[in-house]
């Protein structure tokens, strides 16, 4: 259930130069260091632990953020807020926040004195809520040291010094530029045509491709209409995104041949590509250096042709595949899937199921669903939809 819809945390904002230096301040208190800690990948991001305040909470890392507390850390700092600035997340929706100081932030052992921090609450969203999310690790606050992403053994290490890396098995390198907060961007080809790829840890998918940067009328998928993704401020309704097969596909000098790619979120790469790799983050000379340890997927795709979201403890209906012939309408509410039931759920119960079910290694699902009062039952098999 948990990889129905795709998360994509990336946020945007426009930064004049005083909200620039105030996320862009602050540094950590150590020098020589080298830390490693552990992160939990079961949602396809990087989860750590972070104390602050002396409390401990569970942040995401995200490259295509700057760093993020809720509502509740902001009251417990009692800090004043330094700005307040309009924030837009992946879906295009955007409300004003409040941007404090962190005097204080501790990862493993280091610690991160007066970070710039937007003020959101992650929790207010149902499945960040689920994964227990109480913010952000930014890029502001990342490229303030070397951050290398073990995605096999969930390790990260951070550290002030590249020379403590030894990348001279780190085959590939991407150069990349910076947004005001410290996002990366690099620079990638799709059939040809150039586009700026946001290198994005708070993207669980694979690829991202802006729709408008070439005509792609002519290439093999699928659309899906209805809920598309989720972003800091909960799901976007009734949108139409296209899943296609490109020819060429290029990230840097990283030539990938024929890939599966998403439209209309913008260009995004994220952990599905990431995670075949060692990487390692300098923001000092503007490098992402990968050490691929794994192949990518094959460039084919298959899906049971819906996707569904917990809402107020139902399972609901949220987005279907043109082309696969269903029974199943937007907004019907399931009640079973295979040995889930999902008549009686309640916040814990929703999130039990959200956090255990998964769809994608299933042939076929076994449904009992609800339309105006009345169930039905059907059984749903795995449609190839690119090969």
């Amino acid at each position: 259930m948990k990889k129905l819809l795709y998360i994509i945390l990336a946020l945007f904002m426009i930064s004049c130069g005083s909200l620039s230096k105030t996320l862009n301040g602050g540094q950590v208190a150590q020098t020589n260091y080298k830390e490693i800690i552990d992160f939990n990948y079961d949602y396809n991001f990087a989860l750590i632990d972070v104390i602050i305040n002396k409390k401990k909470y569970i942040f995401l890392v995200d490259t295509g953020a700057p760093t993020v507390i809720s509502h509740q850390i902001y009251r417990d700092l009692n800090v004043d807020s330094a700005h307040s600035t309009n924030v837009t997340d992946s879906q295009g929706q955007s409300n004003n926040q409040e941007v404090v100081i962190i005097p204080d932030v501790r990862i493993g052992k280091l610690v991160y004195n007066d970070i710039g921090a937007v003020v959101a609450d992650l929790r207010n969203v149902f499945e960040f809520n689920c994964m227990g999310i109480d913010g952000i690790i930014g890029a502001n606050q990342m490229a303030k040291s070397f951050w290398k992403f073990d995605y096999q053994n969930q390790k990260i290490t951070i550290t002030d010094q590249l020379d403590n890396f030894d990348i001279s098995s780190y085959r590939d390198s991407l150069q990349f530029y910076t947004s005001a907060q410290k996002t990366p961007y690099v620079l990638g080809f799709v059939n040809g045509v150039s586009t700026n790829y946001t290198y994005d840890t708070g993207f669980a998918g694979h690829l991202d491709v802006d729709r408008d940067i070439a005509a792609f009328d002519k290439a093999s998928g699928y659309v899906k209409y209805g809920s598309s993704s989720i972003g800091l401020y909960d799901v976007k309704d009734s949108i139409s995104t296209r899943t296609i097969k490109v020819d060429s596909l290029k990230i840097g000098g990283i030539d990938m041949g024929q890939q599966i790619v998403e439209l209309d979120h913008g260009s995004l790469i994220g952990n599905d590509f990431m995670n075949k790799h060692d990487v390692i983050i300098d923001w000092s000379s503007n490098i992402i250096y990968l050490n691929k340890l794994n192949e990518f997927e094959k460039a084919e795709k298959s899906a049971f042709g819906f996707q569904t979201r917990f809402k107020d403890n139902k399972a609901i209906v949220v987005a279907l595949i043109r082309e696969v012939n269903l029974e199943l309408q937007l907004g019907d509410q399931l009640l079973r899937i295979n040995d889930y039931d999902l008549r009686e759920l309640n916040d814990q119960t929703s999130c039990d199921i959200y956090n255990d079910l998964e769809l994608e290694d299933l042939k076929t699902l076994d449904i009992i669903y609800m339309r105006d009062g009345k169930e039905y039952s059907t059984t749903l098999k795995r449609v190839k939809l690119i090969e």
